[in-house]
């Protein structure tokens, strides 16, 4: 009687944990299961499609990294490759940044929002796993790139950044175990399968189906790359135009002397971090690409207030940067201090993005 009151138990709780798994997969409140897999395969759709628009893709509705890592699989078929975080979003050879086609008639951009040193190792090993190499990659420096773990968007790519590792025989920081194993813990996560359920009673089973029939939009044409569109726009080379709405806001809000303090914390940089990325450089370098660093100013009103956290970091971060480009024949092109550039209060979006009106005062014709 114990025995089979036993079986029974195991049983039902074997059937409870894969009705479990089995929602979790299915309403993927995370997108790293069921949702993924589509938006794999549909992310790869937009980018056919993007390369053959005449004005860009309204991205609006699409997951950025799902978008750039299938853009990054036909990075051989580009003179130039951009890495980095929304503060390279704007660089473009669409828009000629900077006379940047003087040397990349052929760019793609690749950055990504809070991009940090391992989503630079992710769209790398995808970049340099192509049949054919790019001629040259410029790759964004932030206040935090030169530390691990700043950024936590790129796990559902983590597998890549393992072989990166590989690649440059140096583990990166963080857990070592593997992505796929936590993918398959947390389907029978309670927390997440909390969060499905609350999904199913948000009526998000609407948004579910959308993804499957998800359309590809266009703007009009001629739209005005320093007003925006109603929507954010992808350009055919990957860089990225925000909206109308989005850029009138910026427009009416003040900025705060002293700007503010995004991802500055902890150690200004981690050295096994910065080994890290001389790594990545010497890779590259030995594969004949050519490497060049660029950093973007933060608005004049964050260095009104003296020497903060922020001042501090920029310094030596940039230091740190110079020295590197010294070390290992590297380019490095831009600033963080506005003036260094000639930019002008009214240049910036908010505190720590530029516009292209202050990015094209970035000279990469020298």
């Amino acid at each position: 009687m114990y025995k089979k009151y036993l079986k029974l138990s195991v049983l039902l709780f074997m059937s409870l944990m894969s009705c479990v798994a089995l929602i979790n997969i299915i309403i993927d409140p995370g997108e790293i299961y069921l949702k993924k897999i589509i938006g794999d395969i549909k992310s790869k759709e937009f980018s056919d499609k993007l390369y053959h628009s005449e004005n860009g893709v309204i991205q609006t509705g699409w997951n950025e990294r799902l978008i750039k890592t299938a853009l990054a699989k036909t990075a051989g078929d580009f003179d130039c490759i951009i890495l980095g975080s929304s503060h390279m979003l704007q660089i473009s050879s669409v828009r000629n940044t900077g006379g940047i086609r003087d040397k990349c008639h052929n760019l793609l951009n690749l950055s990504v929002s809070g991009g940090g040193l391992e989503d630079i190792a992710i769209f790398s090993y995808l970049v340099l796993n192509n049949p054919n190499l790019p001629k040259r990659v410029f790759i964004g420096i932030d206040p935090w790139t030169i530390k691990f773990g700043m950024d936590s968007r790129y796990g559902a790519y983590k597998s890549y950044y393992e072989k990166m590792n590989v690649l440059l025989s140096q583990q990166g920081a963080g857990e070592n175990i593997s992505y796929f194993k936590k993918a398959v813990q947390n389907l029978f996560n309670g927390e997440y399968f909390y969060y499905s359920i609350l999904s199913l009673s948000d009526n998000d089973k609407e948004e579910f189906s959308l993804l499957f029939q998800k359309a590809i939009l266009y703007p009009d044409k001629n739209f005005s790359y320093e007003d925006g569109y109603a929507e954010p726009v992808t350009l055919k080379d990957g860089s990225h135009v925000y909206s109308q709405a989005w850029i009138l806001a910026q427009k009416n809000k003040s900025i705060a002397i002293g700007g503010g303090a995004y991802k500055i914390s902890g150690a200004k940089y981690d050295p096994v971090a910065l080994e890290y990325f001389r790594r990545l450089i010497k890779l590259y370098q030995s594969l004949n690409v050519n490497v060049n660093l660029i950093m973007t100013p933060y608005h004049p009103n964050v260095f009104k207030s003296g020497q903060t956290k922020p001042v501090k970091y920029f310094k030596v971060i940039d230091e740190t940067v110079k020295k590197l480009s010294q070390q290992n024949n590297v380019e490095y092109y831009g600033s963080f201090f506005p003036n260094k550039l000639g930019c002008k209060d009214s240049e910036f979006f908010d505190f720590m993005h530029a516009t292209n009106k202050c990015l094209n005062r970035i000279d990469f014709r020298l």
